[in-house]
């Protein structure tokens, strides 16, 4: 057995072992010049492991590894997990993060014993559009009205207001984050928190999550005066801090639900990682699947170079 650089001929066999590793990212094995770092693990001419990392923030990195099934529990994960360990620290990393589903115990004690710590757990969820449970809250929007708080669309701003809408909507996302989970938080106790982004920035990002979703979705915003105070979308739900507790998230879903169901959606579905908006979601009718957990693994600072031989035993 030995752990190598991966060549153009191993592709194929990496897609294969990540596909039964992560079934729910179907679709994701092909992003293979997106690392920073990836091996394999060869039985002769047989890949059997792989296992990579890549940038998810300034020297903080995520990590795939996979090991087919018939060679687990002969220490090639573990060997793997090394490689990758040391070449992040080497990267200028400070942490590692790994993810996986919440019924997969032997892979989450795998992970606890080489260090890794729950950080949140991400809650995909799934809607039966046609029964969802919107009576409740139908005098909702006419409240929030009262209040000065309306839903429009982002759509019908950028009509009103022109390319300020992206400026509005990235200050509304960047302060709907306080109080979020953070899956890979900085090990920096003195690290502020990064300013909102650019209007032109923050629209590519929100073009970036627009396109990776199966069916088009429209942003919706809760709006007082110029001020985006809430929003739904492509690039999540989030209401912010002063304003929250008055309903606005649940009154942007219902408007999206009710928007699915005159485009002729039967089934919507949706991933919180917030207990808050997790209850929303629920009472909304949305029931939970599946759920990813996340989990972060410290490193120290870099002390060796990052391992570039084609072969490392």
């Amino acid at each position: 057995m030995q752990v190598r650089l991966p060549r153009p001929s191993d592709r194929e066999a990496v897609a294969a072992l990540l596909a039964g590793a992560y079934p729910e990212r179907a679709g994701e094995s092909a992003r293979w010049d997106d690392q920073v770092g990836r091996w394999v693990a060869a039985d002769g001419a047989r890949v059997v492991g792989y296992g990579s990392f890549w940038p998810v923030r300034l020297r903080q990195f995520r990590m795939d590894l996979a090991v087919a099934p018939e060679h687990r529990r002969r220490g090639i994960g573990g060997r793997l997990l090394g490689v990758l360990a040391s070449a992040a620290e080497a990267a200028g990393g400070t942490t590692l993060q790994a993810r996986t589903e919440s019924d997969r115990p032997e892979v989450l004690a795998f992970l606890s014993r080489r260090g890794f710590a729950e950080t949140m757990r991400m809650h995909r969820l799934v809607l039966d559009v046609a029964n969802a449970a919107l009576g409740q809250f139908a005098d909702l929007e006419s409240r929030l009205a009262a209040a000065g708080i309306t839903l429009t669309t982002l759509q019908d701003e950028q009509h009103r207001i022109g390319d300020a809408s992206w400026h509005h909507l990235s200050l509304a996302h960047h302060s709907a984050q306080e109080g979020w989970l953070d899956p890979d938080p900085d090990p920096d106790p003195d690290a502020g928190r990064d300013p909102p982004l650019a209007a032109a920035e923050f629209r590519r990002k929100y073009e970036e999550y627009a396109q990776m979703l199966p069916e088009p979705e429209p942003c919706i915003l809760a709006v007082r005066g110029d001020e985006v105070v809430g929003f739904t979308g492509p690039v999540g739900t989030g209401v912010r801090p002063a304003l929250r507790g008055r309903g606005i998230a649940t009154a942007l879903k219902v408007r999206a639900i009710i928007g699915a169901r005159e485009r002729g959606l039967t089934t919507l579905f949706s991933a919180t990682g917030n207990p808050a908006m997790l209850k929303v979601n629920e009472r909304l009718g949305f029931r939970v699947t599946t759920t990813e957990v996340r989990l972060v693994r410290r490193l120290q600072q870099p002390h060796a170079a990052m391992p570039g031989s084609d072969t490392l035993r």
